[in-house]
């Protein structure tokens, strides 16, 4: 398995994405099998890894990896989130996001980073951090409440139906 994963690491750049795993998972993870289907919501404090079928929103407050063999009919929150199975659903995620080539999403996500390597599959919109669109957006001034809005000369005036 090691001598995979190194000439893995040769031809690409896994080794980051591998010590953000490792990292991330200590003693405390749950672990959902391929041989398993969950009906309903999944909501946990410890991060986890999924590998079976769930059709429900999966909550958690810790880094969650979706497995290849992974379909998921439901919203995903999480704190970090890679993505290599499919999701039916939209994601939203407080850090980081990484959606692997081999991923299929099929929602919108939301992200504060987000990381999508090619081949991979996003049928939705991609959002920054919502807490961060203030910094985008810049507030109104008293000059632009001062000015009346004037129609363009080419624009037509709008009429009255009575």
């Amino acid at each position: 398995m090691k001598k995979k994963l190194y000439l893995l690491a040769q031809i690409c750049d896994v080794l980051p994405l591998k010590e953000l795993i490792k990292k991330a998972f200590g003693k405390d993870m749950f672990v959902i099998p391929s041989q398993v289907s969950v009906q309903g919501a999944i909501e946990s404090t410890i991060p986890g890894r999924i590998d079976g079928n769930v059709r429900g929103d999966v909550r958690t407050e810790g880094m969650l990896v979706i497995g290849k063999t992974a379909n998921i009919r439901g919203h995903v929150y999480a704190t970090d989130l890679v993505v290599f199975g499919k999701v039916y659903g939209d994601i939203f995620v407080s850090n980081k996001a990484v959606i692997s080539n081999k991923a299929y999403v099929k929602g919108d996500v939301t992200a504060l980073v987000l990381e999508v390597e090619q081949d991979a599959v996003i049928e939705g919109a991609i959002r920054k951090h919502p807490t961060e669109a203030d910094d985008v957006v810049p507030p109104v001034t008293e000059e632009d409440m001062e000015k009346p809005q004037q129609p363009a000369e080419d624009e037509e005036q709008a009429s009255s139906w009575f």
